[in-house]
């Protein structure tokens, strides 16, 4: 009997030692225990939502390009490429600027040389420059002649600038005839003529205190005169 209960006591002894054991376990576990255990083994998140790698911005490559050759470059226009107002030689500019009013010889001339440079070829087109532009004149004048609005002291003076434009043609006209034969007095004479044709028509508008209609026609009229003269007295002598 006493045997019996010497087993019976060992088996509650260690079932007491087995229960404090398991209490004291509980204890030293932390309570978040098993969210830790449950994060750890969390799955990986999945790709789609994932935000994309930072890329860092680079500068650009400089170009591997060689610059261009020199001779592939546009040049800048130089003086025997430029534009010039007229193309007139040298000869006839040399001429034009013995004369009063070289900017107007060379202008006027232009239209009519045409690789004639002596100073007989030169006189001839400046004259047939002048008798252009005196029939401009005329043919403004008839115009005017047969406005009904223009006064009747203007149709006076106009009547009067008709006739000495037409003058002035013929005198020119005498002058261009007289350059074959050499004869400088004949075409000083004609072309003095024209020039006083010019300022005749100008000097009735001032006597009857009218303004001229023809007056810038006139004064380039009598400067292209003018020129010719200066250009007939380099005509060599017969």
């Amino acid at each position: 009997m006493a045997e019996q209960n010497k087993q019976i006591l060992v088996i509650v002894s260690i079932s007491s030692l087995l229960f404090l054991s398991f209490s004291a376990e509980a204890i030293c576990v932390p309570k978040n225990s098993n969210t830790l255990e449950i994060h750890s083994h969390s799955p990986a998140p999945s790709p789609s939502t994932q935000s994309p790698p930072h890329v860092s911005a680079r500068p650009p490559r400089p170009s591997t390009q060689s610059p261009p050759h020199a001779s592939s470059l546009p040049r800048p226009p130089t003086a025997a490429t430029e534009p010039t107002p007229f193309n007139i030689s040298p000869s006839v500019r040399a001429v034009c600027e013995k004369t009063d009013y070289p900017s107007l010889c060379i202008s006027s001339l232009a239209p009519f040389l045409a690789n004639r440079d002596s100073p007989a070829a030169i006189l001839e087109m400046a004259i047939k420059a002048a008798v252009n532009y005196t029939s401009a004149a005329l043919a403004k004048a008839k115009v005017l002649s047969s406005d009904p609005s223009t006064s009747t002291i203007a149709m006076a003076c106009i009547a009067d600038c008709l006739e000495l434009y037409a003058d002035a043609i013929d005198n020119f006209n005498a002058a261009a005839a007289a350059i074959p034969s050499g004869d400088i007095g004949l075409m000083n004479s004609m072309l003095s003529a024209a020039i006083t044709d010019f300022s005749t028509c100008e000097d009735g508008f001032a006597e009857a205190s009218e303004d001229s209609p023809f007056k810038e026609m006139d004064s380039k009229l009598s400067n292209m005169a003018s020129n010719c003269l200066a250009i007939a007295a380099l005509l060599p002598l017969k």
